[in-house]
C-alpha cells in the first residue's frame, strides 16, 4: 500500500530495517562506483579474506603512505601516480573485505580521502586533469562521510586550483570558512594560501590579499596539524605569496619572498624550484629587467626537462614568450629551446 501517496516507503526515504552496516556498505559502494564512473576502477590487490583490521594496522598503513607523500618533493606526478593511486585501491579494497570497528572504518575512510587527493595531485601534475578531478572529488565525499571539514576543504580547493572554475573557487572559499578557528594551524595556512592562488589567477587582488593574511595569522598560531600539511612553513608561504603577487602584475611585493624562499631551495627538488623560478622570472620582466628575467627562466628551464611533470615547461615557454615580445635578449632562442623540449610524461597514466 502506498505511504502518503508514494510508492514505496523508500521512497519517502524511510528505511525501518536499516542497519549501521548497511549504510557503511551503501557508502563504500558509492565510493567503488564514483571510481569506475571515472574510468578509475581500483584493482585488486590479490586475494584477501575476510579479517579484522585494527587500528595498529591503520596506523602502519598512514605511516607508510606519509613516507611515499615524501616523494612528491624529488618526483614528478607521471613517476608517482601510481604509487599513491595503488595504495587507495588498497584501502578501498580492505574496507570492501574486511570486518573492524566503527572508528577504525572511519579512519581507513579519512586515509583514503588523503590518498586520493594526493593521487589526483600527481595526475594534475602530470598533465591529466580529466582523472584529477575525479579523484579531488572523490576525496571530498569521503573526507564528507567522516565529517573531516580540512580535508573536505583541501579537496575542493584542489578542485579549484585544478580547473580555474569560478564556481570551484566559490565552493572552496565557502568549505574554507566553514572549517573555522579551531582548525589546526597549518591546515588553516594551506588552505588559504592555495585559495589565494585561485583568487590571484581569477584576477582577484583583494581576495587573494585576504586570504594570504589569513594563512599566514594561521601559520602563526603554531598548534599540531595533520600529516597532509605538516610541510607547510613560513618558506612555503614566503613561495606562495610570492607567486600571487607574480600572478598579480606586483612585482615589488612578489621578488622579495621568492629570493628570500629560493636562496637555498635545493636543486634536487626540480619541479617546484624549476616552477618557482618561472614566477620570480615573470615579476623580474615586470620590474622591467629583461636580463634578470631570462637568465632565471634559463635556470627554470635546465630543471624543467628532468622532471615527469608538465607544468614547469609550459610555464617556462610561457615566460620566455613575454620576454621574447617584451624584446629581452636572449628570450627568443630560449623560447624556441623550450617550446622544442619535452618532459617525460607518460602518453597514459
Amino acid at each position: 500500500m502506498a505511504l502518503l501517496g508514494s510508492g514505496s516507503e523508500a521512497a519517502l526515504g524511510l528505511y525501518p530495517k536499516r542497519t549501521k552496516r548497511d549504510a557503511e556498505e551503501d557508502e563504500a559502494t558509492k565510493r567503488r562506483q564514483f571510481l569506475a564512473a571515472a574510468g578509475l576502477a581500483a584493482p585488486l590487490l590479490g586475494s584477501q579474506s575476510q579479517v579484522r583490521v585494527g587500528a595498529i594496522d591503520v596506523d602502519r598503513m598512514r605511516r607508510k603512505f606519509t613516507k611515499l607523500e615524501a616523494l612528491d618533493s624529488e618526483h614528478g606526478g607521471g613517476d608517482t601516480f601510481h604509487l599513491y593511486f595503488t595504495e587507495l585501491a588498497r584501502t578501498e579494497q580492505i574496507l570492501h573485505s574486511t570486518s573492524r570497528r566503527l572508528a577504525v572504518s572511519k579512519s581507513l575512510i579519512e586515509l583514503g580521502a588523503q590518498q586520493a587527493q594526493q593521487a589526483g595531485w600527481a595526475a594534475f601534475d602530470a598533465g591529466f586533469i580529466d582523472i584529477a578531478v575525479p579523484l579531488f572529488d572523490y576525496s571530498r565525499s569521503a573526507a564528507k562521510e567522516v565529517g573531516s571539514r580540512e580535508l573536505e576543504a583541501n579537496s575542493l580547493v584542489h578542485i579549484a586550483y585544478a580547473t580555474g572554475q569560478s564556481e570551484s573557487i566559490e565552493a572552496a572559499d565557502a568549505a574554507c570558512a566553514a572549517v573555522g578557528r579551531d582548525a589546526p594551524g597549518k591546515a588553516v595556512a594551506m588552505l588559504q594560501s592555495r585559495l589565494a592562488w585561485s583568487f590571484a589567477m581569477a584576477g582577484r587582488t583583494d581576495a587573494a590579499a585576504r586570504a594570504l593574511d589569513d594563512a599566514r595569522a594561521g601559520l602563526d598560531s603554531g598548534d599540531d596539524s595533520p600529516s597532509w600539511c605538516s610541510w607547510m612553513n613560513h618558506s612555503e608561504l614566503d613561495i606562495m605569496a610570492g607567486r600571487v603577487w607574480s600572478v598579480l602584475r606586483k612585482p615589488e611585493r612578489a621578488i622579495p619572498p621568492l629570493q628570500r624562499a629560493l636562496a637555498d631551495y635545493p636543486n634536487s627538488w626540480a619541479r617546484d624550484k624549476a616552477l618557482y623560478l618561472t614566477w620570480l622570472a615573470d615579476a623580474y620582466l615586470d620590474a622591467g629587467d629583461g636580463t634578470r628575467a631570462v637568465e632565471t627562466a634559463g635556470r627554470a628551464f635546465a630543471l624543467a626537462g628532468t622532471v615527469s611533470s608538465v607544468r614547469p615547461l609550459a610555464r617556462v615557454r610561457e615566460t620566455a614568450q613575454r620576454a621574447s615580445a617584451a624584446g629581452a635578449a636572449g628570450a627568443r632562442d630560449l623560447a624556441c629551446r623550450a617550446a622544442a623540449a619535452r618532459a617525460p610524461i607518460p602518453v597514459r597514466l
